[in-house]
């Protein structure tokens, strides 16, 4: 895959979709090890557990992760190409993230979404958005 940089393109939706993708990969990686941790639990039977239900929770949260991260590459792409859901669905992503981050008190995590939102809403990256 080539990286080229269209001149239209903001150089922060640029960096805002690559770390989307990033963070996609990552959960898809993470949830593929908790399948083979779910398998690795099952054909060790830890601690005499009926083997269904031992590997069940690694099972449960790899198909989650899994779903976040093709979610994540999704959006990582609409944000590439200039999709305007794509913006969308990434203010509501912030505006969720920082009420998680008020009430786990996590003042960097605001500062991180609020910027996002303020650049997300400046009218140059609107209209790379709208075309």
């Amino acid at each position: 895959m080539v990286l080229a940089l269209s001149s239209s393109r903001p150089m922060g939706v640029t960096i805002l979709a690559i770390l989307e993708a990033l963070a996609g990969l990552y959960y898809l990686i993470t949830g593929v090890g908790d399948f083979i941790a779910a398998a690795v639990i099952r054909s060790l039977m830890l601690a005499g557990m009926p083997s269904e239900i031992v590997p069940m929770l690694p099972r449960v949260v790899g198909s989650m992760l899994i779903i976040f991260g093709l979610l994540s590459l999704l959006l990582a792409w609409g944000l590439w190409v200039g999709k305007g859901w794509a913006r969308m669905t990434a203010l509501v992503f912030a505006i969720v993230a920082i009420i998680l981050s008020i009430l786990s008190f996590h003042l960097i995590g605001i500062i991180i979404d609020a910027l996002i939102i303020y650049y997300l809403t400046r009218p140059n990256v609107k209209q790379f958005f709208t075309k």
